[in-house]
């Protein structure tokens, strides 16, 4: 795909999270997608799985946001910087269980990686994001 092409699946990805569309948001991969997240484990394996993950985030966050830094493109790879920002307003899910809200704002920078298959869709994707800094925002961490 295009230089174009593939920066505008990106972009259309998230106007789908800023328009808190999680349905629309995974409808930009495909059904058997890997996405590899800090906050989890295991990777998140297909469609739905991510819908879910978009779900929780914005039940957390229901005033996310997210803006777009640099994109730069390797072949069927674009790479992003990104900020998300929000207030804490929701559980959020963990793979502990459940963080109550603080009803804090968070700013949190981080990058994604992300391949395209050649209909325009992620198959496989790589986030990186200071996950104990988004803890820390919420007030999680232990007082030192």
């Amino acid at each position: 795909m295009s230089t174009s092409a593939l920066t505008s699946a990106f972009a259309k990805a998230v106007e789908a999270v800023n328009a808190h569309d999680a349905k629309a948001f995974a409808a930009t991969y495909a059904a058997d997608a890997v996405v590899h997240d800090p906050l989890y484990p295991q990777p998140l394996k297909g469609r739905d799985a991510i819908e879910q993950d978009m779900v929780e985030l914005l039940r957390a966050f229901p005033d996310a946001r997210f803006t777009v830094g640099q994109l730069l493109q390797d072949g069927e790879t674009v790479a992003g910087e990104f900020t998300l920002g929000g207030t804490h307003l929701g559980p959020l899910a963990a793979p502990d269980g459940e963080i109550p809200p603080t009803g804090n704002s968070i700013k949190n920078n981080g990058a994604v990686f992300s391949k395209f298959n050649a209909a325009g869709e992620v198959i496989e994707e790589r986030r990186y994001y200071d996950v104990a800094g988004l803890i820390a925002q919420i007030e999680l961490a232990p007082a030192t």
